[in-house]
């Protein structure tokens, strides 16, 4: 087997291992919430790491260093994994939302009510002038 090959299925496979230990036995998968978009920043952060790292620790087949792509690839995880917002804090920022937009609502409400009056009020006021006369 060519050593490029086996350190492409190395990197693709450790990378594979990650995303799933991390996206379902943690239930992270970044702030995309998407297996794949997470797949994708690990699978280029430890292919990164194999180009411009050097080769440390054991090898497979005497080409296939595996402690940089598997470090830094859990690095990557822990801290895609760490920026994933927590369903209760997204259901609270909902929340916050929500009570932005009802706010919003309630102020163009009694906006457009205050002009309605005042609009309202200003014809009564002239009306009276003329009838006063």
């Amino acid at each position: 087997m060519s050593s490029i090959f086996l350190g492409i299925v190395y990197l693709v496979s450790i990378t594979f291992l990650i995303t799933l230990f991390f996206s379902y036995f943690l239930k992270k998968r970044g702030p995309w919430g998407s297996f794949w978009a997470f797949f994708a920043i690990v699978l280029l952060a430890v292919f990164a790491a194999d180009f411009w790292i050097a080769p440390v620790g054991p090898y497979f087949y005497d080409t296939v260093y595996w402690i940089p792509p598997l470090v830094v690839g859990l690095i990557i995880a822990l801290l895609l994994a760490a920026t994933t917002p927590n369903p209760k804090t997204k259901g609270e920022l909902e929340l916050q939302k929500d009570e932005i937009a009802k706010e919003q609502e309630t102020t163009l409400a009694l906006g457009t009510f205050f002009w309605f009056l005042f609009i309202f009020m200003l014809g009564i006021v002239i009306v009276g002038l003329f009838n006063s006369n």
